[in-house]
C-alpha cells in the first residue's frame, strides 16, 4: 500500500499494483459535498471534454468492476481509501446504508434521536426511502443496538453500525 499526495496536505491511498499508473495524473483532494469525506479527482486530459475523474473509479476499472448503472462504495467510508479491497459496487440505497452518523446527529449515534415529547430515545431506520420506527428506549446505547440489528436485517454487508 502506498499514499498518492494530493492538495490540500491531503493523501490517498492505493495498493502498489496501481500507483504507477496513477502517478500519469496530477491529483487533487474535492470534498464530497455534503460528506465529511472527499475524493481524488484530476482532470482528463485525454477527452476532449475536459471531464473529471475520480480516482477510485480508475482502480476499479482495473480491478475489473463494471458499473453498469451501479456506484463504486468505499466499504470504511473513507473515499481516499482507494485500495482495491475496499472497494466495492453498489446500488444507490446500498450506498447510502453505509454512510456514517450526520454531522448534525445529537445522539451520537445513526439511526437514534432523542424524542422531546416523551422523554426517551427513539430507534429508526430508513429503508427504500422511507423512515421506519424502530422503538422508545431510555438509554440511547439500546436505541443503537436496536438500530444495529434493523440495519443487519435489511443492509446486510453495506450496513454502516454504531460501535456499542
Amino acid at each position: 500500500m502506498r499514499t498518492n499526495p494530493l492538495t490540500q496536505g491531503k493523501e490517498a491511498l492505493v495498493d502498489d499494483c496501481d500507483y504507477e499508473y496513477l502517478t500519469q495524473w496530477k491529483w487533487r483532494f474535492e470534498r464530497g459535498g455534503h460528506r465529511r469525506t472527499g475524493y481524488a479527482v484530476c482532470w482528463d486530459a485525454g477527452s476532449k471534454l475536459r471531464k473529471l475523474v475520480k480516482m477510485h473509479r480508475l482502480v476499479a476499472e482495473r480491478r475489473g468492476l463494471t458499473t453498469d448503472g451501479k456506484q463504486i462504495d468505499h466499504v470504511d467510508g473513507n473515499g481516499l481509501n482507494n485500495c482495491r479491497d475496499n472497494l466495492r459496487l453498489a446500488t444507490s440505497s446500498q450506498n447510502r446504508a453505509n454512510l456514517r452518523r450526520a454531522r448534525n446527529n445529537t445522539s451520537g449515534f445513526k439511526g437514534v434521536q432523542w424524542h422531546r415529547k416523551n422523554g426517551r430515545f427513539r430507534a429508526y431506520i430508513r429503508v427504500a426511502g422511507r423512515q421506519q420506527h424502530l422503538k422508545y428506549f431510555d438509554d440511547p446505547r439500546d436505541a443503537a443496538r436496536a438500530y444495529n440489528e434493523a440495519a443487519i436485517k435489511h443492509f446486510g454487508e453495506f450496513a454502516c453500525l454504531n460501535p456499542v
